[in-house]
């Protein structure tokens, strides 16, 4: 993956090894992702996808080597890098109070959208939700759910997009369009990582394609490596 003019990285990893303290799942892992390109990670059930998210996101603690945002560590706690920084993981945490309305107003306006109100309907007609906008949480599908909690991290501006499985829960039709979406986001600029299954989406939003190597449930060797290959 080429650099960006300026040589500096939306995202580098150098020599990573993630997992548990004695338990390493995969590693080295050196990872250079630029504004603009996109990466998908792929690999078998416990080959290290989801690891490798937290850790990049600080949830983890690296077993060897170094992450760096921008050319500085990553510390998730930095408003720099909240602000930049877009993250949607497997499981979503939502306000039982809060109507799906309301959720994607207090993102919008919490990262100063002007004209919030507009882009929080944008979302809903995007997403298909409309009809469920004045819905509680608890009250709707595990696919509105899924769209909620998309809509909530595409309606605000981002420099990195990190995604965890985004194509879950979502008919095909629904897929198809937030594909086209992330690709015209990378063609603005955003640099996307993401764990995904669908092949679909790696043909349409990635140019590189990063493979966790291990078989399901087998720690690896920390030499083993993960490979690069071209899509």
């Amino acid at each position: 993956m080429q650099a960006g003019q300026d040589d500096t990285f939306e995202l580098e990893t150098r020599g990573l090894a993630i997992g548990y303290p004695g338990r390493v799942i995969c590693g080295p892992i050196n990872l250079r992702l630029s504004p603009g390109a996109g990466v998908g990670i792929i690999g078998a059930n416990g080959s290290g996808k989801s690891t490798l998210i937290r850790t990049i996101l600080g949830h983890l603690i690296p077993l060897e080597g170094s992450i760096s945002f921008q050319g500085l560590p990553v510390d998730e706690s930095s408003e720099h890098f909240r602000r930049t920084v877009a993250v949607q993981v497997t499981d979503g945490a939502f306000f039982d109070e809060l109507t799906v309305r309301e959720h994607l107003e207090m993102v919008a306006r919490g990262h100063g959208l002007q004209d919030w109100g507009q882009a929080v309907q944008a979302e809903l007609d995007f997403f298909e939700i409309t009809a469920v906008a004045g819905h509680l949480p608890g009250e709707l599908s595990s696919g509105q759910r899924r769209k909620l909690l998309l809509a909530a991290v595409l309606i605000r501006p981002a420099e990195l997009l990190i995604l965890d499985e985004p194509e879950q829960r979502l008919d095909l039709r629904i897929r198809h369009k937030l594909y086209h979406r992330l690709a015209g986001l990378r063609g603005g600029g955003t640099a996307l990582l993401a764990v995904t299954h669908d092949p679909l989406m790696l043909r349409s939003c990635m140019d590189r394609v990063l493979l966790l190597d291990a078989d399901e449930g087998e720690l690896l060797d920390p030499h083993r490596g993960a490979q690069w290959l071209e899509r």
